[in-house]
C-alpha cells in the first residue's frame, strides 16, 4: 500500500469514527493534526497529505467547505453521506 492510500485510509478513519457525515463538521486542521508525524512534520508528507485530500474531494467522498469562526473563516470537513457504500468497501 502506498502512501498516499495508507493517508486516505487515516483521515477516512478518523472521519467515520466521529461520525462526521454531511452536516456534521470539524476543522481540516484538527483532522491534519491528528496523522503521525512522518506526515505533518516532513516536506514529502505534507505534500502527499494534501494530494490525498485533493483525491478524497475529487473522488466526492469528503466534502469541503468554509465556515466562519470566531476569528475568519476556517477549512471545515465532512464525509460524504451519498458515498456511503465506497467509502465502506475502501476501509474494508
Amino acid at each position: 500500500m502506498d502512501e498516499i492510500t495508507a493517508i486516505k485510509r487515516l483521515i477516512l478513519n478518523k472521519l467515520v469514527r466521529a461520525r462526521m457525515w454531511g452536516g456534521k463538521h470539524t476543522p481540516l486542521d484538527f483532522v491534519i493534526k491528528g496523522l503521525p508525524a512522518q506526515f505533518r512534520m516532513t516536506h514529502s508528507g505534507e505534500k502527499s497529505v494534501q494530494k490525498a485530500i485533493k483525491e478524497l474531494e475529487n473522488d466526492q467522498w469528503i466534502i469541503l467547505m468554509q465556515k466562519r469562526t470566531g476569528k475568519g473563516y476556517d477549512t471545515h470537513i465532512s464525509l460524504n453521506p451519498r458515498k456511503l457504500a465506497e467509502i465502506q468497501n475502501f476501509l474494508a
